[in-house]
């Protein structure tokens, strides 16, 4: 027979208030008792009806992540941090994998605000500025990854991007390069990589040229690489936005006969790929992802426990010098 509340509070010898209260995690509760009725549920093995839980306290303890993919790496290093913060506090997260399409990902939204889920992260670059205006302007509880929609009153969690690509600017400067290319996508997350890295060139009285990808991935890269090596004057140094693109070219390079780094030196950015996966480990700037996803977690969790008006947690990225950079030899 399945244990109830009632069970609970008879051996304990409480009210049904105060289980309910032990159980929602109420402050007013003295922790003598609270003890005793944690014990009780222990020893009999109470489970706690989590929908009845939810018309009490208006909360269904369930947040959401909003994905492009598990399949990609940096998705999954997103969702372990945000489940692993979501369980300390004791709340559970939905993973909804929702691709690129903005109207797909809306509808998930909608079905995800009619079950009641307490709070949403969004962790796609392509997500619906409208969409996060509309929620912002409802108060909906959310946490911006990946991109920010600057008049949207939510949490983010960012990370500086035109830093990193700053970052590998001045690498390839201090390796005496003078010569680059920039390999990027229209994506928009892209963008504040690509600016930094320009910038940076640029204050230096130097140039960069750019080349559009055809995507963020590896084939995107080849493509991409196979542009470069038909340049006349071919750079010495090429930053790519994604290590994807970087592996892509790589291997273009690899192809032709070419060496790495002796002919070209190649970042990426990311980070995400163990530099044991790589014969030549890359060299690239490294996203936390994992610690996004967990700062991301919290800021969701501040405001629905806490009540606390959205804040903003921006991650460093920090240059990996692995085996694909080096001194140009022309």
């Amino acid at each position: 027979m399945r244990v109830t509340i009632y069970d609970v509070a008879r051996d304990a010898g409480v009210s049904l208030a105060t289980v309910s209260r032990v159980i929602n995690h109420s402050p007013h509760v003295k922790e003598s008792t609270r003890r005793r009725v944690q014990e009780t549920i222990e020893r009999l093995g109470f489970q706690p009806n989590l929908v009845a839980s939810a018309l009490t306290t208006k909360r269904t303890r369930l947040m959401a992540l909003l994905i492009p993919s598990i399949t990609n790496p940096a998705c999954a290093q997103v969702a372990w941090g945000v489940e692993e913060t979501a369980a300390e506090m004791d709340y559970n997260c939905i993973i909804c994998n929702v691709g690129a399409d903005p109207k797909r990902q809306a509808h998930y939204v909608n079905i995800l605000i009619r079950k009641g889920i307490d709070g949403i992260i969004f962790s796609t670059p392509s997500y619906d500025d409208g969409l996060v205006l509309d929620l912002s302007r409802r108060s909906y509880p959310l946490t911006l990854m990946a991109r920010d929609v600057p008049a949207a009153q939510v949490n983010r969690a960012l990370t500086d991007d035109k830093a990193g690509g700053a970052l590998a600017a001045q690498h390839l400067l201090e390796l005496g390069h003078t010569s680059f290319l920039l390999v990027t996508s229209k994506e928009e997350v892209l963008q504040e990589r690509a600016r930094g890295f320009v910038e940076t060139i640029r204050a230096q009285n130097l140039d960069v040229i750019p080349v559009e990808a055809k995507g963020s991935d590896i084939t995107a890269g080849l493509d991409a690489g196979v542009r470069l090596l038909s340049l006349a004057n071919r750079p010495t140094a090429v930053f790519a936005t994604t290590d994807l693109l970087a592996i892509g070219i790589i291997a273009a390079v690899h192809c032709m006969g070419l060496d790495i780094p002796r002919d070209l030196s190649v970042v990426g950015y990311g980070g995400l790929i163990e530099p044991e996966a790589m014969q030549l480990p890359l060299t690239t700037i490294v996203q936390p992802m994992r610690d996004m996803g967990k700062a991301a977690a919290q800021l969701l969790f501040d405001t629905l426990q806490e009540g606390r008006e959205p804040r903003q947690v921006v991650v460093e990225p920090k240059l990996y010098i692995g085996g694909t950079t080096g001194n140009p030899s022309r």
